[in-house]
């Protein structure tokens, strides 16, 4: 007999993925979230600046699959889902990822809306839930060895500080209600459909002609990249739940092996087809330039903020380039999960060519 799972943010660029391959493991599927009207509340678009945050084709393409339109924000509007439906597991990548929201609206999706889910899930005694968080929670590492999950809270953005708010929240309904709580922390989603955050550093070589790789000195000080590609992503997702046993009580990074930064670059701009620049750089002198950068694209963050215009790079991105994002993928493998994409440049071939494809990178 086939097990029913709860979608959460079955619009978005994770939950679309997800969906597809709990279908695909023949499990029965509910899809839940925002009407495409509806998200304008939340997310503020530009042309130049697109947020992959909604695909209608779910709805169109999946006819088995149930879509009742909810707001997590609002307890009322999921209350019929969990009433109309028997669940085995929700999985919850509902979120707003959007770093140019401000924090009353981070706050009222990331925390309230999943407290507002878990409890629901708790109530009616379902048999896990599988809830997306994030890597930022941990904050950048040192250079003797990865973030591992037991690491403490450093969050770097207020996204990230409301994915720390969050975690917490589920700790609590976990502790006070005997909530079945698995935490995935995904680093940055890359994978076709995606046109936000690793999708950027692909359009900013792209746009820059060049690829500026910067070596390191000395070699010990060489900064990672993490990623995670979203059909491994969906992947350990599913992993997880066919691991219930084990994987309750748990929390999982999410990451393919993290590569060194001039490494990543070096490969997109052979990829890419652009000149690669190679620029022997001292660590203090890459810090403060780093710095500067990160100061500088906060205040055009902020500015843009203060009129409500998104910029075309949105600046808590750029962190992912002046700080040691390494994390360790241990923990999941030891569990007996293979990656498809565990080297990224293999995933991020792909995904550069659907980019090209599609005309959004040259």
């Amino acid at each position: 007999m086939s097990e029913t799972a709860l979608v959460t943010g079955a619009g978005g660029f994770t939950g679309t993925k997800l969906v597809e391959q709990l279908l695909g493991a023949e499990w029965d599927v509910v899809a839940t979230d925002l009407t495409e009207a509806d998200r304008g509340q939340f997310y503020t678009e530009t042309d130049n600046a697109p947020h992959p945050a909604y695909d209608p084709t779910l709805v169109n393409e999946h006819e088995e699959v149930p879509f009742r339109t909810a707001d997590i924000t609002e307890r009322e509007t999921l209350e019929p889902i969990f009433e109309n439906y028997e669940f085995d597991v929700v999985f919850h990548p509902a979120s707003l990822f959007d770093y140019f929201a401000d924090w009353d609206q981070l706050h009222a999706v990331n925390v309230e809306g999943a407290r507002n889910v878990a409890e629901l899930a708790a109530t009616e005694d379902v048999e896990q839930f599988v809830h997306f968080s994030t890597l930022g929670v941990l904050g950048a590492a040192g250079f003797d060895e990865p973030k591992s999950e037991d690491e403490a809270y450093n969050p770097h953005n207020e996204y990230c500080e409301s994915k720390v708010e969050q975690e917490r929240v589920l700790h609590s309904v976990r502790d006070e209600q005997d909530l079945p709580l698995t935490i995935i922390r995904p680093a940055p989603i890359y994978g076709p459909g995606n046109q936000y955050g690793v999708y950027h550093i692909l359009l900013v070589v792209s746009k820059l002609g060049f690829a500026p790789i910067y070596r390191i000195y000395p070699r010990s000080k060489q900064l990672m990249f993490p990623s995670i590609h979203v059909e491994d992503l969906s992947r350990i997702a599913l992993f997880l739940s066919e691991k219930r046993a084990q994987s309750i009580g748990e929390t999982y990074n999410a990451v393919s092996d993290c590569i060194n930064q001039d490494e990543l670059l070096s490969f997109l701009g052979e990829s890419l087809g652009v000149p690669r620049i190679r620029l022997p750089t001292p660590y203090r002198v890459y810090k403060l330039w780093s710095k500067y950068a990160e100061i500088h694209s906060r205040r055009i963050h902020e500015i843009a903020q203060e009129r409500d215009k998104r910029p075309k790079i949105d600046a808590p991105i750029t962190q992912y380039l002046s700080n040691n994002m390494w994390y360790s993928n241990e923990k999941i493998r030891e569990l007996g999960f293979e990656f498809t994409y565990r080297d990224p440049r293999r995933g991020l071939w792909d995904f550069m060519t659907w980019c090209k494809e599609r005309g959004v990178i040259a």
